[in-house]
């Protein structure tokens, strides 16, 4: 009310300025020029009084509109507002502590991760400073004496394949290595031994057939070789003037003035083991200074009944050669050979192995593994601790493939070097105590598809390698303390650096 009574005044002041009273017009000059001058005076009088009242009108209006929404507003509604007020700053300190925690929780973890790749850089470091210097391991070149020996066998095969040519004996095939030397791992020998398998097929008019051996008396699984001839006769190859074995003994024995296989190499109709390592000496002494290596070596025929030995020497280092003689089962990786089975193995007995089997397997892993693997330092390790002790080495390489076919390949870098020798050494003290280990290669259904197997190799229930601990309890008590001792060598091996 007050705000329209002072805008009323207003106006009526403002008609009595702008509408004067009129006056003569006897007035002289000067009293013009002053009224024109107050009039100006009260012109802006009149501006400020309207702006004044403008925004003292704003000003009330604001304070009433103020007014009018609180006092529209209930008290609830107000406590509501505040509690929700309240709320929301509360969120926002909360979320702006986490986001501090959540800062300082980073940059705690990135502390604690580069303190462990520092810690495990250490540890690598030791671990490499252990097996690296710490060990003294057998130091031999075996890529190079691998490289060496089957440059050897092959020349030798090629000189004799052509002295060979026009007579009966078993064709010698290309050499093939296997062995501890070739998987890239050895024992802590002076002198590493490096063994190659020949492989031995029927020359013209033979053939060749395996019989399996059904005595269970013997340990493994045992062959032999069955040499029959056969028919060459020229109607049986379409004109082609061949002389026949079979038919005309004889008639070829007098053209050729050379034996059949029959009656070189054979006990009865039976390949003979010594007989093949005689004759196979006898061309080596007599072609040996036709192959280049003998003029940088000098070569030593060893005795043996069963394989052909070779060591070879010079002024700077020696090297030993054993050659075995073997039949291809089929087109597979396993041969019979004539490896003895045991103290008194028949001549005309080839024992079935898996070695060349065990060899591929080794560098199909060896493909497989990363480059810094720990495979082969675990084996070469327990072999070398093993090597004076009464135990087992193939028991040892046994465990060592079994782990390789299930434990992940990355499982196997050499940062896990003490890992998986503690399960190598765990694996074996529980197959001592259950007395039973089983073979590898037979049976064995999860083998990489290169590795070729016969359905009865492949079929067979893998036997047990420990069968042996179960008859003889003097054998496994031997067994275990053996165990034992090489646990406490391998802990004095780890801790002074020495065998």
């Amino acid at each position: 009310m007050d705000s329209w009574v002072f805008w009323f005044s207003f106006l009526l002041f403002q008609s009595m300025v702008q509408y004067p009273q009129p006056v003569g017009d006897g007035l002289d000059k000067v009293t013009r020029l002053r009224m024109e001058a107050r009039a100006k005076l009260q012109e802006q009088e009149k501006i400020r009084l309207e702006q004044e009242v403008e925004q003292l009108a704003l000003m009330q209006s604001g304070a009433s509109w103020g007014d009018l929404l609180w006092s529209a507003l209930q008290p609830w509604q107000v406590w509501a507002f505040a509690g929700l007020l309240v709320l929301l700053l509360t969120i926002w300190f909360m979320w702006r502590k986490r986001s501090r925690e959540a800062k300082i929780s980073v940059k705690k973890e990135k502390k604690k991760e580069k303190e462990e790749e520092e810690e495990d850089e250490t540890w690598v470091y030791d671990l490499r400073w252990l097996l690296d210097e710490r060990i003294q391991w057998p130091v031999q070149d075996l890529q190079t004496g691998c490289s060496r020996t089957m440059a050897l066998i092959d020349n030798f095969i090629s000189v004799i394949g052509h002295a060979l040519t026009g007579t009966f004996y078993p064709v010698l095939q290309q050499a093939i290595g296997f062995g501890s030397a070739f998987e890239g791992w050895t024992a802590r020998e002076k002198e590493v031994a490096y063994h190659v398998l020949i492989p031995l097929t029927p020359p013209l008019g033979h053939t060749f057939h395996l019989e399996r051996d059904t005595d269970q008396q013997k340990p493994g699984r045992n062959f032999r070789v069955r040499v029959e001839l056969e028919c060459s006769c020229p109607r049986e190859h379409q004109g082609v003037n061949l002389l026949c074995f079979l038919h005309h003994p004889d008639v070829v024995r007098r053209r050729t003035r050379q034996p059949n296989l029959l009656d070189s190499l054979c006990t009865g109709f039976y390949l003979d083991v010594q007989k093949i390592v005689i004759w196979f000496c006898t061309l080596l002494r007599a072609s040996w200074r036709h192959l280049p290596q003998s003029r940088s070596w000098h070569l030593v025929l060893l005795a043996s009944t069963r394989s052909c030995n070779l060591r070879l020497n010079n002024d700077q280092e020696s090297f030993l050669v054993k050659v075995l003689f073997g039949v291809r089962r089929h087109t597979s990786d396993i041969f019979i050979t004539s490896r003895p089975q045991g103290a008194q193995t028949p001549s005309t007995m080839w024992p079935e192995t898996y070695a060349v089997a065990e060899t591929k397997f080794f560098r199909h892993m060896a493909r497989q593994m990363p480059q810094d693997s720990s495979h082969l330092k675990c084996l070469q390790l327990l072999a070398c601790v093993l090597v004076r002790k009464d135990f087992s080495i193939h028991s040892v390489k046994t465990i060592i493939m079994h782990l390789l076919n299930t434990v992940p390949v990355s499982r196997w870098h050499r940062r896990y070097f003490l890992l998986q020798l503690s399960d190598a050494l765990e694996q074996l003290r529980l197959s001592l105590e259950e007395e039973h280990l089983e073979h590898f290669i037979l049976g064995n259904q999860r083998l990489p598809e290169e590795i070729r197997l016969p359905q009865d190799v492949q079929r067979a229930k893998p036997p047990n390698l420990f069968h042996g601990l179960v008859q003889d309890p003097a054998a496994h008590s031997q067994a275990m303390q053996a165990y034992l001792d090489l646990q406490r060598c391998l802990a004095r091996v780890l801790a002074y650096g020495h065998f």
